[in-house]
């Protein structure tokens, strides 16, 4: 009986390799089961067993089936980060919403930025970031007129809003209309002292993690307001 046993197990081992090697966790599954059966043989016919065992088999194969039809494909990085875009234009929006129009002009110290200028400032460097290091376009970079602009638009909370849902859009459309050649396209990152390089995908990675820099500066902001901030978004 032991014999008929291990000769079942081995046949359906070779059927599970010859399938997906990756399913190594069912065969233990089944080992386990025909170690089990095998402690008492006297208490099991032999056709009981033989019938376990292709009922053990069957439900395997089909498992196997499932998870290989199952597997979704991977997505390109194009469309799985344009989902992150996405909700990171979302979650800074609704910090935006958050803070009423007549605390914009709020700041904890004068030598930083006010909650309108830190929402502008997002919204005018994701045009930036997109622009000069994405698209490879020129772009006015005087420092005094970027400050003044970011002051004058910081103001108004209505062209705040309206600053940052374009910027992102912008974001999100440039990069569905890149395929992997252009992705993998570098740029010097000009603004820092030994000017790295970066892929455009890295770029897009940068315009993210500085939006949320200066977002998570804002949320504090609301805090200090005694403004409820809006609930962690995981992306």
């Amino acid at each position: 009986m032991k014999n008929t046993n291990s000769k079942n197990f081995k046949s359906i081992l070779l059927i599970c390799r010859s399938i997906n090697h990756s399913q190594i966790s069912i065969h233990f599954y089944i080992h386990f089961l025909f170690v089990n059966l095998s402690i008492n043989p006297k208490t099991i016919s032999i056709m009981k067993k033989s019938f376990i065992y292709l009922f053990i088999g069957v439900f395997t194969m089909g498992l196997l089936a499932f998870v290989k039809v199952s597997d979704s494909p991977k997505k390109s990085f194009n469309e799985s980060f344009a989902k992150v875009l996405t909700d990171a234009k979302a979650y800074t929006l609704e910090v935006a919403e958050a803070m009423p129009a007549d605390k914009y002009n709020f700041k904890p110290n004068d030598s930083v930025r006010s909650f309108g200028e830190q929402m502008a400032h997002i919204g005018m460097s994701n045009k930036m970031i997109l622009t000069i290091f994405i698209k490879g376009e020129k772009m006015d970079m005087d420092p005094e007129k970027g400050k003044m602009m970011e002051q004058k638009i910081g103001a108004s909370k209505e062209e705040c809003i309206k600053m940052i849902g374009q910027s992102f859009d912008d974001a999100i459309a440039t990069l569905k209309g890149m395929d992997e050649k252009a992705l993998a396209e570098t740029f010097v990152f000009m603004f820092s002292p030994d000017k790295p390089e970066f892929t455009k995908e890295e770029g897009f990675a940068f315009l993210r993690d500085h939006g949320t820099h200066h977002r998570g500066q804002a949320i504090i902001y609301l805090r200090m307001q005694g403004v409820k901030s809006p609930s962690y978004r995981a992306f």
